[in-house]
């Protein structure tokens, strides 16, 4: 039987050893979502800073940036607040990456050997692509990227295959304002107008292409890995020279790669079909 450590509270909330060493504002931001976490009923701004002590201006501060960045919620008819869907991604984030390359591995095994060009696993990082995990062509002419490199999504089949199954508002917030998105080849999407465009068009295929959008001479075909929130959490990729990996090859490979994410995405708790292809 697992034992609990006793804890030691006071006004100002969890003490632990490293308690001077922490950032105050920092710490009453984690101790409001702790609060709005376990309290059974909703509370309001007052509520909460009787309960919490913590003034009444300063929490108001501290509850419009967690709000602003999705971390809870205000209902606009109570004015009562809870938890919101970042605490819920965030969750299942922790989760899923845990448990992402146990899953993914055989998959990219047999998907490299299937289809004979360079497999990639990635995970999006705002608005950067970060690679966690490869699979080499058994050719001799094989295309590789380091794991750990980060590269802008707009311009990857993995970046938009992500960024189509994110939430839309998240999107928009990283892209929306900006008038060009950095260029490195003629092919490059540098107007997000573009690209929120094209994105939609990822939603109703379920994949995407990088069509020598990052370099010339490569493309690669991407699709999400989806968690049980029906948003991506991964993506995987094939990656080949753009003269093998032709519109042809593109329509081979598609329904081949469907089956991969759908095999890891399923591990994960989540859809076996994207929402936008149902029926």
């Amino acid at each position: 039987m697992a034992q609990s450590l006793p804890v030691s509270r006071n006004k100002t909330g969890f003490e632990s050893p490293t308690s001077r060493y922490a950032v105050k504002a920092v710490d009453k931001a984690l101790r409001i979502l702790e609060t709005i976490g376990k309290d059974s009923v909703e509370l309001n701004l007052i509520e909460l800073s009787r309960h919490l002590h913590i003034e009444k201006s300063t929490l108001h501060r501290l509850l419009g940036t967690l709000e602003g960045r999705g971390f809870i919620r205000k209902d606009p008819a109570s004015l009562r607040y809870s938890l919101g869907i970042k605490m819920l991604e965030l969750g299942t984030a922790v989760t899923a990456r845990s448990a992402l390359g146990r899953t993914a591995a055989p998959v990219l095994d047999r998907l490299a050997v299937r289809c004979r060009h360079t497999v990639n696993l990635a995970i999006l990082d705002r608005d950067e692509v970060l690679y966690v995990a490869r699979r080499d062509s058994p050719e001799p002419l094989r295309l590789t990227v380091d794991v750990g490199r980060r590269i802008p999504a707009h311009c990857t089949a993995l970046g938009k295959a992500m960024l189509a199954f994110r939430p839309v508002a998240e999107v928009r917030r990283l892209f929306s304002r900006r008038r060009r998105l950095p260029r490195f080849t003629p092919n490059t999407i540098a107007s997000p107008r573009d690209l929120l465009a094209q994105l939609e068009a990822v939603r109703r295929t379920g994949v995407a292409l990088d069509r020598e959008e990052l370099t010339l001479g490569i493309r690669c075909l991407a699709a999400p890995v989806l968690d049980l929130t029906e948003f991506a959490c991964a993506a995987i990729s094939i990656t080949a020279p753009s003269a093998t990996l032709n519109e042809e090859r593109v329509a081979e490979l598609r329904p081949v790669l469907l089956e991969a994410v759908r095999e890891v995405s399923k591990a994960l708790g989540g859809p076996s079909i994207p929402p936008r292809l149902r029926g």
